[in-house]
């Protein structure tokens, strides 16, 4: 079975000097290595044929046998890595606390410690727009189980 780690130093390494980022990397059993690379704009499809391109022939040359899967983080799925939330900075994201509460709201910036979100509250009278706190609210990593990206159809 291939080691994490070295495709790990394998994608670090073909996404040098790209606007791309590597969000996590999984091998499951039977070596099949899952890969999700994101952009800071949006990843392309021809971006991914690509690196999926590049990481073969890398791989290859270790002479491991891999079934390779290279994607981007779908929309539905919690942010990996700090740069996703900088990515998604001034969007609306929905964040489950460990608390089990679920708040959504603007996010409106992250580092080492935690993340800043202005919550988002609903209205109180049918057909009129949610209601955003004026100041933003400090949430630690430590009291945050996942955040992941919201599609608003309005």
């Amino acid at each position: 079975m291939i080691d994490p780690a070295t495709i790990r130093q394998l994608v670090e390494q073909q996404l040098e000097g790209t606007p791309h980022f590597l969000v996590d990397v999984e091998v499951r059993p039977g070596n099949v290595v899952i890969i999700e690379v994101d952009n800071d704009q949006a990843i392309k499809l021809n971006d991914l044929a690509l690196i999926n391109r590049g990481l073969r022939d890398r791989i290859d040359a270790l002479g491991e046998d891999v079934e390779l899967q290279v994607g981007s983080p779908g929309m539905g799925r919690p942010f990996k890595v700090m740069r996703q939330y900088q990515k998604h900075t001034g969007r609306v994201v929905e964040v489950l606390l460990r608390d089990g509460r679920r708040l959504s709201g603007l996010l409106e910036g992250a580092d080492e410690q935690g993340i800043r979100l202005r919550v988002q509250h609903p209205a109180k009278t049918k057909g009129r727009a949610p209601q955003m706190d004026a100041e933003a609210t400090s949430l630690p990593f430590a009291d945050i189980k996942s955040t992941q990206s919201t599609i608003s159809f309005n």
